[in-house]
Protein backbone atom coordinates (compact mmCIF):
# COMPACT_ATOMS: atom_id res chain seq x y z
CA UNK A 1 0.00 0.00 0.00
CA UNK A 2 1.07 3.17 -1.00
CA UNK A 3 -0.11 6.68 0.51
CA UNK A 4 0.85 9.77 -1.11
CA UNK A 5 0.97 13.31 1.03
CA UNK A 6 0.88 16.72 -1.15
CA UNK A 7 2.33 19.26 1.73
CA UNK A 8 3.44 22.83 1.65
CA UNK A 9 5.62 22.41 4.39
CA UNK A 10 3.70 25.09 6.50
CA UNK A 11 2.58 23.96 10.18
CA UNK A 12 -1.02 22.97 8.91
CA UNK A 13 0.39 20.29 6.21
CA UNK A 14 2.81 19.16 8.65
CA UNK A 15 -0.40 17.74 10.56
CA UNK A 16 -1.82 15.92 7.30
CA UNK A 17 2.14 14.40 7.13
CA UNK A 18 2.37 13.18 10.44
CA UNK A 19 -0.89 11.66 10.90
CA UNK A 20 -0.42 9.71 7.50
CA UNK A 21 3.19 9.12 9.09
CA UNK A 22 1.53 6.85 12.09
CA UNK A 23 -1.37 5.45 9.52
CA UNK A 24 1.72 4.29 7.12
CA UNK A 25 2.98 2.14 10.31
CA UNK A 26 -0.04 -0.07 11.54
CA UNK A 27 -0.56 -1.09 7.42
CA UNK A 28 3.10 -1.38 6.47
CA UNK A 29 2.51 0.86 4.12
CA UNK A 30 5.18 3.23 1.98
CA UNK A 31 4.64 6.85 2.99
CA UNK A 32 5.49 9.17 0.06
CA UNK A 33 5.28 12.86 0.30
CA UNK A 34 4.96 15.32 -2.27
CA UNK A 35 5.48 18.83 -3.23
CA UNK A 36 3.90 20.31 -6.63
CA UNK A 37 5.40 23.98 -7.17
CA UNK A 38 2.68 25.53 -9.43
CA UNK A 39 4.52 28.55 -11.53
CA UNK A 40 2.35 30.20 -14.55
CA UNK A 41 3.95 31.69 -16.59
CA UNK A 42 2.90 34.18 -19.13
CA UNK A 43 5.12 34.60 -22.93
CA UNK A 44 6.90 37.34 -21.41
CA UNK A 45 7.91 36.23 -18.24
CA UNK A 46 8.68 33.19 -19.24
CA UNK A 47 12.15 33.18 -18.10
CA UNK A 48 11.38 34.85 -14.92
CA UNK A 49 9.23 32.47 -13.99
CA UNK A 50 11.44 29.14 -15.18
CA UNK A 51 14.14 30.57 -12.54
CA UNK A 52 11.96 31.17 -9.76
CA UNK A 53 10.66 27.30 -10.56
CA UNK A 54 14.11 26.16 -10.12
CA UNK A 55 14.35 28.31 -6.83
CA UNK A 56 11.59 26.87 -5.70
CA UNK A 57 12.62 23.31 -6.36
CA UNK A 58 15.77 23.75 -4.84
CA UNK A 59 14.36 24.97 -1.14
CA UNK A 60 11.50 22.93 -1.42
CA UNK A 61 14.21 19.95 -2.00
CA UNK A 62 15.61 21.28 1.12
CA UNK A 63 12.79 21.55 2.98
CA UNK A 64 11.83 17.68 2.14
CA UNK A 65 15.21 16.44 2.98
CA UNK A 66 14.56 18.16 6.54
CA UNK A 67 10.84 16.66 6.97
CA UNK A 68 11.99 13.15 6.28
CA UNK A 69 14.72 13.59 8.55
CA UNK A 70 12.24 14.43 11.01
CA UNK A 71 9.54 11.86 10.28
CA UNK A 72 12.13 9.00 10.48
CA UNK A 73 13.13 10.61 13.70
CA UNK A 74 9.99 10.31 15.63
CA UNK A 75 8.88 7.05 13.46
CA UNK A 76 8.70 4.52 16.57
CA UNK A 77 9.49 1.78 14.01
CA UNK A 78 11.48 1.90 10.44
CA UNK A 79 9.47 3.73 7.93
CA UNK A 80 9.55 3.43 4.06
CA UNK A 81 9.06 7.15 3.36
CA UNK A 82 10.33 9.46 -0.06
CA UNK A 83 9.39 12.36 -1.34
CA UNK A 84 8.39 13.17 -5.02
CA UNK A 85 7.74 16.81 -6.60
CA UNK A 86 5.54 17.71 -9.76
CA UNK A 87 5.44 21.12 -11.53
CA UNK A 88 2.53 22.34 -13.26
CA UNK A 89 -1.20 23.20 -12.94
CA UNK A 90 -4.03 22.75 -11.88
CA UNK A 91 -3.17 21.35 -8.50
CA UNK A 92 -6.01 18.46 -8.44
CA UNK A 93 -4.44 17.54 -12.09
CA UNK A 94 -0.99 17.45 -10.58
CA UNK A 95 -2.12 15.72 -7.50
CA UNK A 96 -3.32 13.10 -9.81
CA UNK A 97 -0.34 12.35 -12.08
CA UNK A 98 1.37 11.81 -8.67
CA UNK A 99 -1.16 9.67 -8.00
CA UNK A 100 -0.22 7.27 -11.21
CA UNK A 101 3.63 7.87 -10.50
CA UNK A 102 3.76 6.12 -7.38
CA UNK A 103 0.96 3.93 -7.38
CA UNK A 104 -0.65 5.52 -5.11
CA UNK A 105 -3.62 4.00 -2.56
CA UNK A 106 -4.79 7.22 -0.85
CA UNK A 107 -4.34 10.47 -0.33
CA UNK A 108 -3.97 12.60 2.55
CA UNK A 109 -3.38 15.84 2.85
CA UNK A 110 -4.19 19.04 4.88
CA UNK A 111 -7.54 20.85 5.40
CA UNK A 112 -5.90 24.00 4.44
CA UNK A 113 -2.46 25.01 2.79
CA UNK A 114 -0.22 28.32 3.39
CA UNK A 115 -1.32 31.64 2.14
CA UNK A 116 1.33 33.97 0.32
CA UNK A 117 3.89 32.56 -1.79
CA UNK A 118 3.38 29.29 -0.65
CA UNK A 119 0.02 29.16 -2.32
CA UNK A 120 2.53 28.21 -5.39
CA UNK A 121 3.17 24.66 -3.87
CA UNK A 122 -0.34 23.73 -2.98
CA UNK A 123 -2.53 26.17 -1.69
CA UNK A 124 -5.96 25.54 -0.01
CA UNK A 125 -7.41 23.10 -2.73
CA UNK A 126 -8.44 20.03 -0.48
CA UNK A 127 -11.89 19.89 -1.70
CA UNK A 128 -10.90 20.27 -5.36
CA UNK A 129 -8.41 17.16 -5.32
CA UNK A 130 -11.22 15.36 -3.42
CA UNK A 131 -13.81 16.15 -6.39
CA UNK A 132 -11.34 14.89 -8.86
CA UNK A 133 -8.94 11.81 -7.70
CA UNK A 134 -8.97 8.33 -8.67
CA UNK A 135 -8.55 7.57 -4.89
CA UNK A 136 -9.78 7.45 -1.34
CA UNK A 137 -8.53 11.64 -0.16
CA UNK A 138 -8.24 11.84 3.57
CA UNK A 139 -8.48 15.51 4.97
CA UNK A 140 -6.93 16.34 7.97
CA UNK A 141 -8.57 18.67 9.94
CA UNK A 142 -6.27 21.27 11.77
CA UNK A 143 -5.54 20.03 15.14
CA UNK A 144 -6.11 16.94 14.38
CA UNK A 145 -3.42 13.94 15.89
CA UNK A 146 -3.63 10.08 14.79
CA UNK A 147 -5.65 7.64 16.78
CA UNK A 148 -6.31 4.28 15.69
CA UNK A 149 -9.80 4.22 13.65
CA UNK A 150 -11.97 2.25 15.90
CA UNK A 151 -15.52 3.72 14.77
CA UNK A 152 -15.88 4.99 11.14
CA UNK A 153 -18.96 7.12 10.72
CA UNK A 154 -20.32 6.66 7.02
CA UNK A 155 -22.77 9.04 6.35
CA UNK A 156 -25.05 8.48 3.16
CA UNK A 157 -28.12 9.15 1.26
CA UNK A 158 -29.16 5.63 1.10
CA UNK A 159 -28.34 5.61 -3.12
CA UNK A 160 -26.16 2.75 -3.91
CA UNK A 161 -25.29 2.09 0.25
CA UNK A 162 -25.35 -1.68 -0.29
CA UNK A 163 -22.12 -1.20 -3.08
CA UNK A 164 -20.56 1.81 -0.91
CA UNK A 165 -20.60 -0.22 2.15
CA UNK A 166 -18.44 -2.70 0.70
CA UNK A 167 -15.53 0.01 0.06
CA UNK A 168 -15.94 2.11 3.33
CA UNK A 169 -15.80 -1.65 4.92
CA UNK A 170 -12.50 -2.50 2.86
CA UNK A 171 -11.08 0.34 4.75
CA UNK A 172 -12.47 -0.47 8.07
CA UNK A 173 -11.03 -4.11 7.63
CA UNK A 174 -7.59 -2.55 7.94
CA UNK A 175 -8.16 -1.78 11.59
CA UNK A 176 -11.03 -4.05 12.53
CA UNK A 177 -13.23 -0.85 13.11
CA UNK A 178 -16.50 -0.51 13.55
CA UNK A 179 -18.61 1.00 10.94
CA UNK A 180 -21.53 3.14 11.23
CA UNK A 181 -24.01 3.80 8.44
CA UNK A 182 -25.90 7.07 9.18
CA UNK A 183 -29.08 8.33 7.54
CA UNK A 184 -29.86 12.08 8.61
CA UNK A 185 -33.75 13.34 8.14
CA UNK A 186 -35.33 16.51 8.29
CA UNK A 187 -37.20 16.48 12.13
CA UNK A 188 -40.25 16.01 10.46
CA UNK A 189 -39.92 12.75 8.33
CA UNK A 190 -41.13 10.01 9.89
CA UNK A 191 -38.69 6.48 8.87
CA UNK A 192 -39.87 3.42 8.87
CA UNK A 193 -36.94 1.55 8.02
CA UNK A 194 -36.44 -2.06 9.62
CA UNK A 195 -32.68 -0.65 10.73
CA UNK A 196 -31.80 -4.12 11.91
CA UNK A 197 -32.96 -5.59 9.23
CA UNK A 198 -30.42 -3.28 7.15
CA UNK A 199 -27.54 -4.27 9.42
CA UNK A 200 -28.37 -8.23 9.26
CA UNK A 201 -28.51 -7.74 5.39
CA UNK A 202 -25.15 -5.50 5.67
CA UNK A 203 -23.07 -7.81 7.46
CA UNK A 204 -24.48 -11.08 5.34
CA UNK A 205 -23.05 -8.91 2.25
CA UNK A 206 -19.52 -7.63 3.64
CA UNK A 207 -19.09 -10.88 5.70
CA UNK A 208 -18.44 -8.22 8.31
CA UNK A 209 -20.01 -7.75 11.41
CA UNK A 210 -19.16 -4.47 12.78
CA UNK A 211 -22.06 -2.61 11.27
CA UNK A 212 -24.93 -0.80 12.46
CA UNK A 213 -27.23 1.37 10.60
CA UNK A 214 -29.25 4.36 12.21
CA UNK A 215 -31.21 7.25 11.33
CA UNK A 216 -31.24 11.16 12.92
CA UNK A 217 -32.77 13.75 12.51
CA UNK A 218 -31.79 17.08 11.97
CA UNK A 219 -33.06 20.42 9.69
CA UNK A 220 -29.63 20.70 8.55
CA UNK A 221 -27.64 17.18 7.29
CA UNK A 222 -24.00 19.31 8.54
CA UNK A 223 -25.22 19.59 11.61
CA UNK A 224 -26.82 16.07 12.33
CA UNK A 225 -23.46 14.75 10.81
CA UNK A 226 -21.48 16.83 13.40
CA UNK A 227 -23.68 15.97 16.20
CA UNK A 228 -23.36 12.29 15.86
CA UNK A 229 -19.84 12.51 15.43
CA UNK A 230 -19.11 13.73 18.65
CA UNK A 231 -21.52 11.86 20.73
CA UNK A 232 -20.30 8.98 19.17
CA UNK A 233 -17.01 9.47 19.12
CA UNK A 234 -15.58 9.28 15.99
CA UNK A 235 -12.49 8.67 14.55
CA UNK A 236 -12.98 9.10 11.00
CA UNK A 237 -16.31 10.58 8.84
CA UNK A 238 -16.26 8.12 5.50
CA UNK A 239 -18.40 9.51 2.34
CA UNK A 240 -19.05 9.38 -1.43
CA UNK A 241 -18.67 12.56 -3.49
CA UNK A 242 -20.72 11.69 -6.07
CA UNK A 243 -24.17 12.29 -4.56
CA UNK A 244 -24.48 15.68 -5.19
CA UNK A 245 -27.69 16.78 -3.82
CA UNK A 246 -26.37 15.62 -0.43
CA UNK A 247 -22.51 16.45 -1.13
CA UNK A 248 -23.72 19.75 -1.46
CA UNK A 249 -25.56 19.93 1.97
CA UNK A 250 -22.71 18.10 3.63
CA UNK A 251 -19.71 20.23 1.47
CA UNK A 252 -20.95 22.95 0.01
CA UNK A 253 -19.73 26.37 0.71
CA UNK A 254 -21.40 26.97 3.84
CA UNK A 255 -20.17 24.18 5.72
CA UNK A 256 -17.06 23.09 3.84
CA UNK A 257 -15.34 25.54 6.57
CA UNK A 258 -17.33 22.77 9.69
CA UNK A 259 -16.87 19.49 8.05
CA UNK A 260 -13.24 19.59 5.53
CA UNK A 261 -11.87 22.39 7.42
CA UNK A 262 -12.76 22.79 10.66
CA UNK A 263 -13.95 19.66 11.51
CA UNK A 264 -13.01 17.27 14.92
CA UNK A 265 -12.12 14.32 13.04
CA UNK A 266 -10.55 13.40 9.35
CA UNK A 267 -12.94 12.93 6.72
CA UNK A 268 -12.44 10.06 4.27
CA UNK A 269 -14.10 10.47 0.94
CA UNK A 270 -14.58 8.43 -2.12
CA UNK A 271 -15.52 9.48 -5.42
CA UNK A 272 -17.35 6.42 -7.80
CA UNK A 273 -17.05 8.59 -10.88
CA UNK A 274 -13.54 8.69 -11.06
CA UNK A 275 -12.20 5.08 -8.93
CA UNK A 276 -11.98 2.18 -11.17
Amino acid sequence: MTILVPTDFSPLSRIAVFYAAELARPLNANLVIAAVVNVNPSTETLLRSKRLEQELLASVQQEADTLLAEIREKAAEPIDVSFETATGFPLDEQVELLVKRVNADLIVMGSRGASGLRRLLIGSNAVTVMNNSSVPVMIIPEGVTYKKPEHIVYATDLFSYRDETRTVVAFARLFDAHVHLLHVLPLHRKDDRDTKAIEADLKKLTEYNKISFEVTHHDDVATGVDQYVTQNGADILAMFTHHLDFYEKLLGRSVTRRLAFHGSVPLLTFNKTTMS
